[in-house]
């Protein structure tokens, strides 16, 4: 680097920053504060749109029209009363059993199925959609974006992640990595309050919002600390924070409140009947073996990986943490994927040759890859069955090949067609809208009629204790079928 050169840069670049970061201050119309926002609004809209078709590439949308209209309706009637209603705004439930819930630049909400089984009213549901469209509205998102790029100028940073590391890892995680913006907890304070706003102007009652917090509070708890529900992770809570929204709900005049509603049986229609936890029809492990009974494979992973199964593939790495193995989908037949990818620049081929798998049509070959930070060798199996193309990827970093080679092959050797009668008919859990019939406790309830989940597990679903008395002709979710294989 020239020194000179990059002296005389420098004041004008730092002048740039500080013309930037005037220009882009405004008032912000949810908040009320000077905001600092390098971001214009159809900017925002353009991301949040792109950001949204890779999270529905990546996290498949619930497969259920009426449960999708519902949230749809609800959030709406928030989002219309909010600062912002002009936006293109979308409420959709994503097909994952975590406890979740985020919202994209522009008005891009996503709800969990994972956090709808928690819920007991719309107005809890509603609690949530409307922080979430807090954070857009305030343009929590906007202005960390804002103030990373006021970085990248200072630091002449070009980018955060390569094509080619992402190509490799299967999914775009740099687009991605807005969903882990953190929230600071002057945001979440500001997001809890518009969200209260909101739940106030469309009739809901706003104490369920303190009740949704102490329920994910619950699940902590329960699990001794651990397992942090990824909804609290993103968006970090605490006591402090829970009394903090108890105080501002309690400033609300009982006279507002008792024109409010929770709407507790009409969220229960809603949710009868939908799966509960992990899915395995999705695919799920048996020790390190894969099967997947919708789409009727199996596959054996090296014993001893650690091993994750995401919405567009299923990975696996090694102990020490230098190779991976990864089986997602390909287009166009076994031949032309692996003409695709052997012939991608930067990429080196040896040894590609057509092969039978089980049965299935198949070509393999050996790689080298050109990286930023050095070279990756790996494997590359592309498999035609039942009208689809796998790809089964491993790779390491250069020199370890002769290591994992041989794990590498017996996976993909491995992929065979899925069998077993018990597998192929396995169905996941589902929430079962139950009505009391007569006083009761969940513990007694549970002795009565078995459940595949826990009393406590019920008991924190329901927003109760395990103990406390039930009215009859009280609403509860119970879960009906066999625990998940291998959960």
């Amino acid at each position: 680097m020239n020194t000179k050169m990059y002296r005389r840069r420098s004041l004008p670049v730092s002048l740039a920053v500080a013309a930037l970061a005037t220009a882009g201050c405004a008032t912000n119309p949810a908040t009320g504060e000077r905001q600092l926002a390098l971001i214009s609004e159809s900017q925002e809209i353009e991301m949040g749109r792109a950001y949204a078709e890779q999270v529905e590439a990546t996290m498949s949308v619930y497969d259920d029209a009426e449960l999708q209209a519902y949230v749809g309706r609800v959030g709406l009637g928030l989002a219309a009363v909010s600062e912002r209603p002009e936006l293109p705004w979308s409420f959709k439930v994503i097909d994952d059993p975590v406890v979740n819930a985020f919202a994209l630049p522009g008005g891009f909400i996503y709800v969990t199925r994972g956090i709808i089984a928690q819920f007991n009213s719309e107005a809890a549901l509603a609690a949530v959609l409307g922080h979430e469209i807090g954070h857009v509205t305030a343009r929590h998102s906007v202005e960390q974006m804002s103030r990373q790029q006021l970085g990248g100028l200072v630091l002449g940073v070009g980018s955060v992640l390569s094509e080619d590391i992402a190509r490799f890892g299967g999914v775009a995680q740099a687009g991605l990595s807005v969903l882990f913006l953190s929230y600071g907890r002057e945001d979440e304070h500001q997001a809890d309050m518009l969200g209260v706003r909101y739940a106030l102007r469309e009739s809901y009652d706003p104490r369920e919002a303190v009740e949704v917090h102490r329920a994910l509070q619950r699940q902590t708890e329960a699990r001794g600390g651990s397992g942090l529900p990824t909804w609290l992770s993103t968006h970090p809570s605490s006591l402090d924070r829970i009394e903090r929204l108890g105080s501002q709900v309690d400033t609300i005049p009982a006279s507002t409140l008792s024109r409010t509603e929770v709407l507790r049986d009409e969220y229960m229609t809603e949710v009868d009947g939908v799966v509960y936890g992990m899915n395995p029809r999705h695919g799920y492990f048996e020790g390190p073996r894969f099967l997947h009974p919708d789409l009727a494979f199996t596959l054996a992973f090296p014993s001893g990986w650690q091993t994750a199964n995401l919405s567009q593939a299923v990975m696996a790495q090694a102990p020490s943490e230098d190779a991976i193995l990864e089986l997602t989908l390909a287009s166009g037949g076994h031949a032309a994927a692996a003409r695709s990818f052997f012939s991608q620049d930067g990429i080196r081929s040896r040894g590609v040759t057509t092969r039978q798998v089980n049965g299935n049509p198949a070509t393999t070959g050996q790689f080298e890859a050109r990286m930023q930070d050095g070279t990756l060798e790996g494997i590359a199996t592309f498999i035609d069955y039942d009208g689809r193309t796998y790809r089964l990827l491993g790779y390491t970093v250069a020199g370890r090949l002769g290591t994992y080679g041989g794990q590498f092959g017996n996976a993909m050797g491995s992929f065979d067609r899925l069998t077993d009668r018990a597998a192929l008919a396995v169905q996941p859990m589902r929430i079962d809208v139950l009505t009391v019939q007569r006083q009761t406790s969940l513990r007694d309830m549970v002795a009565a009629r078995p459940a595949p989940v826990s009393a406590e597990e019920l008991a924190i679903m329901n927003g109760i204790t395990v103990d406390e008395s039930i009215e009859p002709g009280t609403r509860i979710k119970w879960v009906v079928g066999e625990a998940p294989p291998g959960s």
